[in-house]
């Protein structure tokens, strides 16, 4: 069985993250020439407007798309055989396409570390990953940190590409020390690897007129002001929360299916209101023994889970048993 990793954009940071996991088991292809060979092609979902000249030109090659993160790239999955997804969220948008799915969740490839929580005077509170997801902290985790920054002395680390937050955002904690890293490999281990607790909100803020309708007397639909009114991407999934794992940091996240999946079993905490937020990451800033069991569990979940060697082979018998088979 000849597989092949084929894109023209392997500088986009998900084609990078999973061909660092791939490579080991498939051959790098950037043009659609000499698939002659190949039983099966597995396609970015940038080049997916590809896929169906891979169908035609090669017939009887099976061919997967990797992360198909919106619904402009369904005329293409229908040529598809198989589609590779990293979390439940994703998974279940796909399922209208009726192909076979199979889970592999990519993340940069950092070598796992021994992470030494102790009593310290200060607590590091670390986010990596895009501006998208700082701006939803605005209602509950930027204020949940304000109130916390009155009472302990907090470092927050915010590791991201491009210029640092200018002081004045709504988004950003008052209170508490903020130090930009920018973005890369290198920064995993240099900064972000002293994290204490890292954060990952992962909601996206709603309109207000949403939190009006929940005011509206509704007898069928029971609307109430209590409700939750959750909103998340598609392509929502839990690498943020596998690097934090990988460098033995504890984890609070937003509500979304990966976040509540993934840190089950004293892994994690998770929360969404203000009070929710200010009180997990308090419990966790007050014990740096709980700080040190959740990261020790979180790390050990996903070295036995998420490791790309383990994901490979499971990968291999989804193919071999399944794709190949059709």
């Amino acid at each position: 069985m000849k597989i092949s990793f084929y894109t023209k954009n392997i500088d986009a940071p998900c084609s990078s993250f999973y061909y660092s996991g791939l490579r080991e088991i498939c051959d790098f292809k950037s043009e659609l020439i000499d698939l002659e060979s190949y039983s099966i092609v597995m396609v970015m979902t940038y080049d997916h407007l590809d896929i169906k000249q891979i169908r035609t030109n090669y017939p009887n090659i099976k061919i997967g798309i990797i992360d198909p993160r919106d619904n402009s790239v369904y005329e293409s999955v229908k040529f598809c055989d198989f589609i590779i997804v990293d979390s439940i969220e994703m998974e279940d948008f796909w399922r209208k396409a009726k192909k076979l799915i199979f889970r592999y969740v990519e993340y940069p490839n950092i070598s796992p570390m021994f992470k030494d929580h102790n009593n310290a005077d200060k607590v590091v509170i670390g986010y990596h990953g895009n501006r998208v997801h700082l701006h939803s902290m605005e209602k509950n985790i930027a204020p949940a940190l304000s109130n916390l920054g009155k009472e302990f002395n907090i470092e927050m680390i915010l590791m991201y590409n491009g210029q640092p937050p200018k002081g004045n955002e709504s988004w950003l904690p008052k209170n508490i020390n903020i130090k930009h890293v920018k973005w890369s490999f290198e920064n995993y281990f240099k900064k972000l690897s002293i994290v204490d607790i890292g954060i990952v909100p992962n909601g996206i803020m709603s309109k207000n007129k949403l939190n009006k309708i929940l005011c509206e007397k509704d007898d069928i639909l029971n609307l109430s002001s209590d409700d939750y009114v959750l909103r998340f991407k598609m392509p929502s999934n839990p690498g943020r929360i596998i690097v934090f794992g990988l460098l033995g940091i504890p984890v609070v996240s937003d509500f979304f299916p990966s976040g509540i999946s993934h840190l089950q079993g004293g892994r994690g905490l998770i929360a969404h209101n203000k009070g929710g937020w200010e009180y997990s990451l308090k419990k966790l800033i007050l014990s740096y023994s709980l700080r040190r069991s959740m990261g020790k569990n979180l790390q050990d979940y996903v070295l036995e889970n998420y490791d790309y060697k383990t994901q490979n082979k499971k990968l291999l018998k989804f193919l071999h048993k399944t794709i190949l088979s059709i």
